[in-house]
């Protein structure tokens, strides 16, 4: 779990992890300047989906991804909710496997791990 956003957010972060994980059975990661320090806009937060799992959820997704009506509103509502629960600036995003791979290679935070049951 990544320091830089403190606690007791950094546990409320987790808990929205396991909330998403339950909902789509992949772990979301916390990803970014967030992790390193308390210097950061925004926490970013992502879920990569399986390539399949993710042309199914988006058949028509195209890019940019924003230009996509029901990624952005699936991204931004759970933004929306991850601020509401944490009370951190969170940039939530649902991406393929294969692109998040080859676009981001830095570090990559779990979340969801430590909330069980």
């Amino acid at each position: 779990m990544g320091t830089g956003v403190g606690m007791p957010a950094a546990l409320k972060l987790d808990a929205f992890g396991r909330r998403i994980f339950d909902a789509f059975g992949h772990h979301p990661y916390q990803v970014g300047s967030s992790l390193f320090g308390r210097e950061w806009r925004d926490v970013d937060v992502r879920l990569m989906l399986p390539d399949d799992e993710f042309d199914a959820l988006f058949p028509n997704h195209r890019t940019p991804p924003h230009a996509d009506p029901k990624w952005a509103l699936l991204c931004e509502a759970l933004s929306d909710l991850a601020r509401a629960q944490t009370g951190l600036p969170v940039d939530f995003q649902i991406q393929r496997t294969t692109e998040a791979n080859e676009e981001f290679d830095g570090p990559r935070s779990a979340l969801g791990l430590l909330i069980t049951g």
